[in-house]
């Protein structure tokens, strides 16, 4: 009977550990490391927010950032490939990211997923990928 007891507690536990919604679509807890090296490409974000779909294969990384927002489109780009980059190298080499966005806000208070005054840059994760086997 007690056997049955803990075996069963022990059961709760672990579905429990997985029922937290902290990890969700999360990419093995390295979204959070994407967020904090940021400050490496992006030294004056003040808020950002990382959003991952399609099952593990796309990644969106929305910044709130007054500055960066005025930045030319040219900028923009050379930024998102950065950052894209960037992203690959925490990820390690075998990822399913395929495709990504870089959304810029003036907002740098946004907690949205899709600001209103977002820009919004597409990072080629296979085109990194295959950029960087050569």
């Amino acid at each position: 009977m007690r056997s049955v007891l803990l075996s069963s507690f022990a059961f709760i536990f672990i579905c429990s550990l997985y029922a937290c919604g902290d990890r969700v679509g999360d990419i093995s807890g390295k979204s959070q490391i994407v967020k904090d090296s940021l400050v490496n490409i992006f030294p004056t974000w003040q808020s950002a927010k990382i959003v991952i779909t399609d099952n593990n294969t796309g990644m969106s990384v929305i910044i709130g950032d007054a500055t960066f927002y005025t930045a030319p489109d040219d900028v923009k780009k050379a930024k998102a490939e950065e950052l894209g980059k960037m992203i690959l190298r925490i990820c390690g080499k075998n990822n399913f990211l395929e495709k990504g966005n870089l959304v810029v806000t003036s907002d740098v208070r946004n907690i949205s997923a899709s600001p209103v005054d977002g820009v919004s840059v597409p990072i080629d994760f296979t085109a990194l990928k295959k950029a960087s086997e050569k």
